[in-house]
């Protein structure tokens, strides 16, 4: 499985936030080089400047950061998660977002607003197999 596996996370920094305190955990956490993040730069409303930082990982990589990230998800969520996995798709991909706040303390904590947003992406041929696979490779 791990040959078709791929992982798109994005970070969206705002000119109020360090992203030291972002990025230094998610190197620690994830093994993550900071050169491997694409950064593109723009202007919010105000004229404030927002950064977008992301990152794509495959294969080998992918499968890393999935178990470093599913080990570190508190039980209770991990659970919640599972019994709420159909929320989480769109077409065959499942869509996390884990808090930042939590992540500069190098805790994962799953989050909706304020949160890294992660794209896991493998190939489900059956659809009715869609949660049991992610099930499986979030439970391993």
């Amino acid at each position: 499985m791990t040959h078709q596996l791929e992982i798109t996370a994005e970070v969206i920094l705002h000119a109020t936030e360090d992203s030291r305190k972002i990025f230094e955990p998610i190197f620690d956490l994830f093994q993550i080089n900071e050169d491997e993040f694409t950064i593109e730069k723009t202007l919010g409303h105000y004229g404030n400047t927002i950064t977008l930082a992301k990152i794509t990982l495959v294969k080998k990589r992918a499968e890393e950061f999935i178990k470093k990230l599913a080990s570190k998800i508190p039980k209770a969520q991990m659970k919640e998660l599972i019994e709420n996995m159909d929320m989480h798709f769109e077409d065959t991909s499942l869509f996390l977002r884990i808090g930042k706040n939590e992540i500069v303390r190098k805790e994962i904590s799953l989050q909706q607003n304020n949160a890294i947003k992660i794209k896991i992406k493998m190939p489900v041929y059956k659809k009715d197999q869609i949660s049991k696979k992610y099930i499986e490779l979030l439970t391993v």
